[in-house]
């Protein structure tokens, strides 16, 4: 069960469900003709966020991935609620996957939450996997995000940064670096092994097929 949280929005989901018959789908371009250039996520459901039932009939498709979007900072709120609902079921011998594409969005200037009392991605890092559930964060800047996160990433990949000098926060991770990758789509990645000991980078370089850079704004 895989779910996307998209706050820029950045992403045009392929479907979305049908109000009456919920496990149908239906063509969602249409929520999208407004945007400028951004890439189609394949086999993907937009979540409606005024559904008052808005993952039923979600994830019955195989691979099917579920998209929570908006730009406002008001349903980012409502984001987190639902959030929760996902994280507390108690779903038995299925795994789930949480994806979220700004985690800054969800926290303020000094590290605390949006909505303290529903800061789902600590409990996640926390105990997300005694429940089958992973994570995976995305940020632009790591000034910003809570220490206790930050302390407990399994997996770190560091990709160029605007401004190295928040290179000073990884520290909690036990990882002291000078300066982040330079180049184009070029990362290091670090592992916590099993006895909390930060492995060395691998050093790696994304490619893109150009079906999908098209599909890119120009930043």
């Amino acid at each position: 069960m895989q779910l996307l949280i998209d706050t820029k929005p950045r992403y045009r989901a392929e479907t979305e469900k049908v109000r009456l018959n919920p496990k149908a789908r239906r063509n969602a371009a249409w929520r999208y003709t407004s945007w400028s250039k951004s890439p189609v996520l394949p086999n993907s459901v937009v979540v409606d966020l005024d559904d008052p039932h808005p993952f039923r009939g979600i994830w019955t498709r195989p691979g099917e991935v579920a998209i929570l979007q908006s730009g406002d900072s008001h349903d980012w709120v409502r984001m987190l609620f639902l959030l929760q609902g996902f994280v507390k079921a108690n779903i038995k011998d299925r795994e789930r996957r949480l994806v979220v594409d700004e985690i800054l969005d969800f926290y303020q200037r000094n590290t605390f939450g949006i909505a303290m009392k529903h800061d789902v991605f600590y409990r996640m890092a926390r105990a997300g996997r005694e429940r089958g559930i992973g994570m995976s964060m995305g940020a632009q800047r790591l000034r910003g995000l809570p220490p206790l996160i930050i302390a407990m990433l399994s997996r770190f990949t560091l990709f160029h940064l605007a401004i190295d000098s928040d290179l000073k926060y990884l520290s909690e991770l036990g990882i002291s670096e000078e300066n982040s990758p330079a180049g184009n789509f070029v990362f290091r990645q670090y592992k916590k092994e099993p006895g909390g000991v930060i492995s060395s980078p691998v050093v790696g370089r994304c490619t893109y097929p150009e079906s999908y850079l098209r599909q890119l704004a120009v930043s």
